[in-house]
C-alpha cells in the first residue's frame, strides 16, 4: 500500500512544524511538502528521510499547492493521499486507523470518498461541532457520515482525484475541502465519513474566544476576504448543499456586525469584508 502524505506549508519553518510533520512522515511511504512561502525552507525539512520538499516561492493558495502534491502522488503511483496540516497534533497511529475505517466501509460495498479525523479545538479541548455538515451517525460502523471532511488529517483514495478532478484553485483557500467533497458526492456518488478513533488537536483561524456564552473561532483579517467572496461564489455551485448556504448566511451576517465593532484591526476587517462581497457578487457567475 503506497500512501503519500501531502502537507501545505506557509511560513512554517519552525521546530514545532518540523516535529509535527516528522511524526506524520513515520506513518506514510512518502511525505510531500509543498511550500507556499516566499523563501526556500528546504534545509529544515529535507532532514526527514522520506520527505520531498517542493518550494513554490510564492503564496499560490492552498488549492494550487495541494494540486501540486496530488500531481506528485499520482505520478508516483500512490494508492492514497493523507492530507494534514503542519500545526495540527496528529496521533502516531492516525493513518493506520483511517485506513482501517476506509477498508471496513469499502468491504460493505460503500463508495467511500474519504475518511476524516475528529478535530478537537486546541483551546477548549472539545470537538468542533458538525452542524449542517453532519449527515448521520452509523454506530454499527463506528463512523459519522458528513458532507465533507477537512483536509486536516484525512485519507482519500487516489482514484477519487482521477474521477472527480482536483482542488478548485479559484477558491484559493476557504471552502476548498468542502467544494471538493461536495463535487465528488454530487457528480459521482462518493460518501465521506469521520472516525472518532482518530482525534487531532486543531485550531481554526486565530483560535477560539467565548462570545455570547459559546466559544467561537476567530477569523484573521485577510481570511475575511476569501470567506465572503467564496461564500457568494459557492452558493451558486449546483453541488453546494442548501443547508450549508443557509447556516453560513447567518454566520456571515453576524460577523459583519461583530468584527467591525469589537475586533481590531476594525478598519482592515471592514475593508476585507467589503472587498470580498464586492468581488463575490461581481465574479459569482465566472
Amino acid at each position: 500500500m503506497n500512501i503519500i502524505a501531502v502537507i501545505v506549508l506557509y511560513n512554517d519553518a519552525t521546530e514545532e512544524a518540523l516535529s509535527h510533520v516528522g511524526k506524520i512522515a513515520k506513518q506514510v511511504n512518502t511525505l510531500c511538502l509543498v511550500d507556499n512561502s516566499s523563501t526556500d525552507n528546504g534545509e529544515l525539512f529535507r532532514i526527514i528521510d522520506n520527505a520531498v520538499y517542493i518550494p513554490l516561492l510564492a503564496n499560490k493558495g492552498i488549492a494550487a499547492a495541494q494540486n501540486v502534491g496530488i500531481d506528485y502522488a499520482i505520478s508516483h503511483q500512490a494508492d492514497f493521499i493523507y492530507f494534514a496540516d503542519p500545526d495540527s497534533q496528529v496521533p502516531d497511529d492516525a493513518v493506520d486507523k483511517l485506513l482501517a475505517s476506509y477498508q471496513g466501509l469499502s468491504e460493505k460495498n460503500i463508495s467511500v470518498g474519504g475518511i476524516g479525523s475528529m478535530a478537537r479545538d486546541k483551546t477548549t479541548q472539545k470537538a468542533y461541532p458538525l452542524r449542517s455538515n453532519m449527515i448521520g451517525e452509523h454506530k454499527e460502523w463506528g463512523v459519522t457520515e458528513v458532507g465533507y471532511i477537512m483536509n486536516s488529517s484525512s485519507l482519500i483514495p487516489i482514484k477519487l482525484f482521477q474521477t472527480a478532478g482536483k482542488m478548485d484553485e479559484r477558491l484559493f483557500i476557504d471552502g476548498v475541502d468542502c467544494e471538493f467533497c461536495w463535487r465528488a458526492s454530487y457528480l459521482h456518488g462518493y460518501r465521506f465519513f469521520i472516525t472518532p478513533n482518530v482525534v487531532i488537536d486543531h485550531q481554526l483561524g486565530m483560535g477560539s474566544k467565548k462570545i455570547g456564552g459559546k466559544y467561537r473561532s476567530l477569523t484573521p483579517p485577510f481570511r475575511m476576504y476569501y470567506q465572503y467572496r467564496n461564500f457568494l461564489w459557492l452558493r451558486h455551485y449546483p453541488h453546494t448543499p442548501r443547508a450549508w448556504v443557509k447556516e453560513n448566511r447567518w454566520r456571515y451576517l453576524a460577523k459583519m456586525v461583530y468584527y467591525p465593532l469589537f475586533k481590531s484591526p476594525r478598519l482592515q476587517y471592514i475593508k476585507n469584508i467589503y472587498k470580498g462581497i464586492k468581488d463575490g457578487i461581481k465574479n459569482s457567475d465566472k
